[in-house]
């Protein structure tokens, strides 16, 4: 009859012990919470996609280390200004900078894309050969695009051939200084 209490009295506290181990993991991994009142957190989420490391600074100070292809949340920050540079990891070479002014309690994001991609339209009537900075790149049937990847920072220099004759139809500078996609369309 003892062993009998004991064993209930192990049994209860086992349970209990495993009911506040979950309640206490619930809690934890909670994201993002709300309170009762419907009113959320701000939070700021960052995602690397650049193909490479970057170290995270956060208004002038080294804040994290950020791997490719993947992202971290900030959570709960408080209104206000947020100055962020993205550099390559342990270089000095920035990549990206974003301000993100924190207004409401919402997610903000900001995305630290690849390097400049150029797109390039091609409505000129004709098959044309494609050139940047005096390189040749590919050809172009009528109506149709593609895509100068990964391009360089600066000053591009795109020109654009006709492929029966090679005179040339169309030229332009695109400045690649942002890690965003440019576009040029040949008419």
């Amino acid at each position: 009859m003892m062993k009998s209490k004991h064993l209930s009295a192990l049994r209860t506290g086992i349970r209990i012990l495993v009911l506040t181990g979950v309640s206490v993991f619930l809690l934890m991994n909670c994201h993002s919470p709300t309170s009762p009142g419907g009113e959320g957190e701000a939070d700021i989420i960052i995602y690397n996609e650049y193909g490479e490391s970057m170290d995270i600074y956060l208004d002038g100070g080294f804040k994290f280390t950020i791997q490719h292809n993947s992202h971290i949340e900030m959570d709960d920050v408080s209104h206000g200004e947020y100055e962020f540079v993205a550099k390559k990891a342990n270089e000095n070479e920035i990549i990206d900078s974003e301000t993100i002014l924190v207004e409401e309690d919402i997610d903000y994001t900001w995305v630290i894309d690849d390097p400049p991609d150029i797109r390039v339209y091609n409505y000129s009537g004709e098959t044309l050969e494609i050139y940047m900075d005096g390189d040749y790149q590919f050809d172009m049937a009528d109506e149709e695009d593609r895509w100068i990847i990964d391009v360089p920072y600066g000053k591009r220099f795109l020109l654009a051939r006709r492929k029966s004759d090679g005179n040339q139809i169309a030229s332009i500078t695109i400045n690649a200084d942002k890690n965003a996609d440019y576009v040029w369309t040949i008419e």
